[in-house]
């Protein structure tokens, strides 16, 4: 039996971890809709803040999908030359492509870290739950972390697979 590197280890529980959050979420943000309609149309009433934290929630199994996506390599991919050319030439293509993605990818990863930031500055909370609307947010710097790892680490694979003449 082959024993499972670290990094193998880590990627495995980042995945469970990825599944239960979304399976979380998307519970949850079914269940605060499905209060919302009731207690709209029996009571009169609603969860002040309800829309908000949905909005939200949308946005956690945007990203958590996004990952999973980008971990079972179904992220959304146009190849427009891959059958047209040779094996080598669309290695080089998926190295440029891949190279392309790490670094677009680094970059909003960034952009998402200042953008929570600014938010974690202004203290904004959410009423009803009195939830500060960065701890919300930060599901944006977080997938985008995940997906640059999942990238890098693709990329990586790509090199050595070159190199080695494979």
């Amino acid at each position: 039996m082959r024993r499972r590197a670290r990094g193998e280890i880590i990627l495995a529980c980042i995945a469970r971890c990825e599944e239960f959050l979304v399976s979380a979420a998307l519970g949850a943000m079914v269940l605060l809709v499905l209060t919302q309609i009731v207690l709209r149309n029996f009571f009169s009433i609603g969860i002040p803040g309800g829309a908000e934290v949905v909005r939200h929630l949308v946005l956690w199994v945007a990203f958590l999908g996004a990952g999973i996506a980008a971990r079972d390599r179904k992220h959304i991919k146009i190849e427009l030359a891959g059958h047209l050319v040779t094996p080598t030439a669309h290695r080089f293509f998926e190295l440029v492509t891949g190279l392309f993605s790490v670094i677009i990818c680094s970059i909003l990863f960034y952009a998402s870290i200042t953008f929570v930031y600014v938010d974690y500055q202004g203290g904004g909370a959410i009423a009803f739950f009195n939830v500060p609307v960065w701890i919300l947010q930060v599901i944006i710097p977080v997938g985008f972390a995940v997906i640059t790892l999942r990238f890098t680490l693709r990329f990586v694979e790509n090199v050595r697979s070159l190199v080695k003449g494979e």
